[in-house]
């Protein structure tokens, strides 16, 4: 099975899982991201036995998450992948306590958790579809700036969250997860809304 890009996209930034089912059971997957590609390939079989149904979840950064439903009537079956925008918006938000950041380089790695991937491909437990969004550096205060997808305004996202981990900027290890201060429950996450805060408040609490 064939995914097109859109024409012009930056192929490295798309991210696709993906979930099968035939006579092998179910099988669920991701592509890996690579530079300079007009299309991402999917093997369709689990061990030579090819698969009855596809379901692919996809997104690229500034369109709307893409969800395929797809019978395989043959192995080199091809589906183009449109892109309606979506929009973003500024996020800013402040970590306590400030002198965790001052402890060593440190970076802020935002991502949407999709709690509707496992209703959507129809299975009840295993890993929940992840899309990163993106680092950036806190400031000396704690503050840091990100830009989001406005993910409130499609439909079905809402049922989701973003999480924010606080990770050593040059190996990537976890220092602590970044958790909402100022919302009810007890979630390390931040549901998914059309607004914020002017600032939002996390509490870095660490493994």
């Amino acid at each position: 099975m064939s995914l097109i890009l859109p024409a012009g996209t930056s192929s490295e930034t798309m991210q696709i899982n993906y979930y099968m089912t035939g006579p092998f059971g179910g099988y669920g997957m991701w592509v890996k991201p690579e530079k300079n590609r007009a299309a991402y390939e999917i093997d369709a079989s689990v061990e030579a036995r090819p698969a009855r149904n596809l379901k692919v979840i996809a997104w690229l950064p500034g369109c709307e998450i893409i969800t395929l439903e797809l019978a395989i009537e043959h192995a080199s079956a091809e589906r183009q992948l449109g892109c309606k925008a979506l929009s973003s918006f500024d996020f800013k938000a402040q970590i306590f306590p400030v002198a965790i950041v001052n402890d060593r380089p440190a970076e802020v790695e935002a991502a949407y958790v999709a709690y509707w991937s496992h209703g959507f491909f129809g299975i009840y437990d295993g890993p929940l579809t992840t899309f990163h969004i993106g680092k950036v550096v806190p400031d000396a205060d704690g503050t840091f700036e990100i830009k989001l997808p406005d993910l409130a305004s499609q439909p079905r996202m809402s049922d989701g969250e973003f999480t924010f981990i606080l990770r050593e900027k040059n190996t990537g290890n976890l220092i602590a997860f970044l958790k909402p201060m100022d919302t009810d429950g007890n979630t390390p996450r931040l549901k998914v809304l059309h607004e914020y805060p002017s600032v939002v408040r996390f509490a870095a609490e660490q493994p």
